[in-house]
């Protein structure tokens, strides 16, 4: 079964391969990119600044470990949400979670102690983070696959409400900031981990998701006929000729 007779992988099981193979790397660009902002030392991105606080103000618990914990919230929320109909399949995300919060201490440590050398630097780094973090939010939604929890939810929403999703992410990064605004208060009493960073994340991360996925649609776009003339000339040649 998936198979053809040579032994070889249908064309159906290496495509279902390559979508998963985008998601999981998606999720990894995600977790490089909400690590190069946090090492920006402007906050966190909303998506991770509940859990970038609780870590600060509970050091011996890692990043990641918060993280995981933050993700399988998140998946009861989509449950809230959508109820009927939500499916058994997206329960995969705790799974993903738990790669998710793997590869924010892998990305953690392999950063090591590098840090932006001044204000100007620091913006630098938040810039390229919100870009990395974008790309690797819009990788897992092309991929068609189980999205991450953060963009799940906000997909769970657009599903309700018929909305953009970019709009609905920045919502969302809204209110996730200002969850994590409580938690440095509750926790630390302070703004631990909650600056100006975060409000600029939380307002352009969704501009910059918007963006990417406009690029893909127009290349996608320009993609679609060359692969139907492809597909038409494969056909013509699998098309046996009647002799008259």
């Amino acid at each position: 079964m998936g198979r053809e007779r040579s032994g070889r992988p249908s064309a159906a099981a290496l495509f279902m391969a390559g979508r998963i193979g985008l998601m999981l790397a998606g999720i990894a660009v995600m977790a490089l990119g909400i690590d190069v902002v946090v090492r920006a030392q402007l906050g966190n991105s909303p998506i991770s600044a509940c859990p970038n606080v609780l870590s600060i103000a509970f050091p011996a618990v890692s990043f990641g470990s918060f993280m995981l914990a933050w993700q399988c919230f998140l998946v009861l929320v989509q449950v809230a949400l959508l109820r009927s109909q939500f499916r058994l399949v997206d329960l995969l995300q705790i799974p993903i979670s738990v790669f998710f919060g793997l590869c924010i201490d892998f990305f953690v440590t392999a950063l090591g102690d590098t840090a932006p050398a001044s204000y100007f630097h620091s913006w630098l780094w938040l810039a390229v983070g919100m870009a990395v973090l974008a790309a690797g939010i819009v990788m897992t939604v092309v991929s068609g696959t189980v999205m991450n929890c953060g963009e799940a939810v906000v997909q769970a929403v657009v599903r309700k409400t018929g909305a953009r999703f970019g709009t609905i992410k920045v919502c969302f990064d809204l209110v996730c900031a200002a969850l994590a605004l409580g938690c440095a208060f509750a926790f630390t009493g302070h703004l631990a981990g909650v600056r100006e960073g975060t409000v600029v994340c939380a307002v352009f991360t969704g501009m910059i998701v918007n963006v990417y996925m406009g690029l893909y649609g127009k290349l996608r776009g320009r993609l679609s006929p060359l692969r139907a003339r492809r597909r038409d000339a494969k056909q013509a040649e699998m098309t046996p000729v009647t002799e008259p």
